[in-house]
């Protein structure tokens, strides 16, 4: 079988080199203390958080949140959705909690939700939505405990440029 293996073409269009293997080492080693893996692995702790730990984030920054978009949106803590991915796991989402922004006015709500899209880009540490059902929806799940006075600190901004734009 070996033998084979080295006849056939694709084992040099797949073989690992030595940046690879110099790549992988580090990573294979947190697997050594698997209890540790959540505050080693970024992507591993965020996607365990538990939804209840999400829920009661929102419910942290809807007041910050209403109080920066002023009476024109109304701000509500829902559950939703996170896409976890691409490529392998294209679809699969994981339970988790957010903010639904919406206009409180509902005349033209894609100009109001577009314009408020825009306004979350231009902070300085830029907030990406979606906009689904007449709302913009901001997923909780990768805003951690430590980035959450950042967050509401920039709101600021977030009031002066929808109050200019």
């Amino acid at each position: 079988l070996i033998a084979k293996i080295k006849k056939n073409p694709l084992k040099r269009a797949l073989r690992v080199g030595k940046l690879t293997l110099a790549a992988l080492e580090p990573v294979l080693r947190l697997y050594l203390a698997p209890e540790r893996l959540p505050e080693r692995l970024t992507t591993l702790r965020l996607f365990t958080r538990p939804q209840a730990d999400i829920r009661a984030q929102a419910e942290q920054l809807l007041a910050p949140l209403q109080a920066a978009v002023g009476q024109e949106y109304t701000v509500r803590a829902a559950p939703l959705f996170s896409q976890i991915g691409s490529g392998a796991l294209p679809v699969d989402t994981l339970p988790s909690y957010g903010l639904a922004i919406a206009p409180a006015h509902p005349k033209r709500p894609g100009r109001a939700l577009s314009r408020l899209e825009a306004a979350l880009r231009t902070l300085p540490r830029p907030v990406i939505g979606h906009i689904a059902s007449d709302a913009l929806w901001l997923d909780l799940r990768c805003l951690e405990a430590p980035d959450m006075p950042a967050f509401t600190a920039q709101l600021a901004t977030l009031a002066d440029a929808l109050t200019q734009g």
